[in-house]
């Protein structure tokens, strides 16, 4: 905003002060100082009341230093329609400028710094490398960690009887993506899974599988879960095939508990 911007929003009121002349000028005739329609021309009365507008050259070369001819555009690269303030006090609508062209400084700058991070994280002594031990989703909008889910049958087998585990199911406290299954059978044979649910899908594409596939020592066991998010459940159900493993005593209780191992949100459902 300058001076002539201001006279303009109330033109009876300055020339009764004295700030414009007297006659039948409103501020758009040619001996007005500071006439600028935004096509590079100064005014031929008062050439430095040139009311803020542009003039040649705006755009690329303002910003970036370059001539205003390097490129080719012309003067006022056709944007001086869009930035006439006609000086009603009104925000000028300017054109967005583009990004640097290729070559330019500031690319070089970024990529320095860009590298100066990657040596920064690669180094396992570094402050970026220390603190991203204990946020590793410091840079991230959705914080993600590894948890474990485990569910269990309401009622515990008792050893040596064979018996049916009915439905068991529950639900996790925040979205977890699955990708390993642990089963805590002793010995192979001990329980036979019939289904294996994850939000309403049987990860199990084929008959029946013994538990102990799944056993916390199993090798290369490792699957690719769909995402259980609290709203959904997992749920299974199996047999118990009376089989007593040796050092276990007949008539004891045993709690037999599906684990699944994978991605999870940290807090709340996936997202959050």
């Amino acid at each position: 905003m300058n001076a002539s911007q201001l006279v303009m929003r109330e033109p009876a009121l300055a020339m009764l002060m004295g700030a414009l002349p007297q006659g039948n000028n409103f501020g758009f005739g040619d001996d007005y100082p500071g006439v600028n329609m935004g096509f590079g021309l100064q005014s031929s009365v008062d050439p430095s009341a040139n009311m803020g507008l542009p003039g040649f050259g705006y755009g690329f070369g303002d910003e970036y230093g370059y001539g205003a001819d390097e490129y080719g555009y012309g003067d006022d690269y056709g944007y001086g329609a869009e930035e006439v303030d006609y000086g009603f006090g009104a925000a000028r609508r300017r054109p967005r400028r583009p990004a640097p062209p290729p070559g330019h400084p500031a690319h070089a700058a970024r990529a320095r710094a860009m590298a100066a991070h990657a040596m920064q994280v690669r180094n396992p002594t570094s402050t970026a490398s220390r603190t991203m031990l204990l946020d590793p989703n410091r840079d991230s909008t959705v914080k993600v960690e590894r948890y474990s889910f485990s569910f269990s049958p309401s009622t515990n087998l008792v050893l040596g009887t064979a018996s049916n585990i009915p439905t068991f199911t529950q639900n996790p406290s925040t979205s977890i993506k699955g990708q390993r299954v642990v089963m805590n059978a002793p010995v192979p044979g001990f329980i036979l899974v019939s289904t294996l649910q994850v939000a309403n899908v049987n990860v199990f594409v084929g008959g029946t599988e013994d538990a102990y596939t799944y056993g916390a020592g199993a090798m290369g066991v490792m699957l690719d879960l769909p995402r259980l998010d609290p709203q959904n459940r997992a749920t299974s159900a199996g047999a118990y095939t009376g089989v007593l493993p040796p050092g276990y005593t007949a008539g004891n209780s045993y709690q037999f508990i599906i684990t699944l191992q994978g991605p999870s949100t940290m807090a709340g459902g996936y997202g959050q």
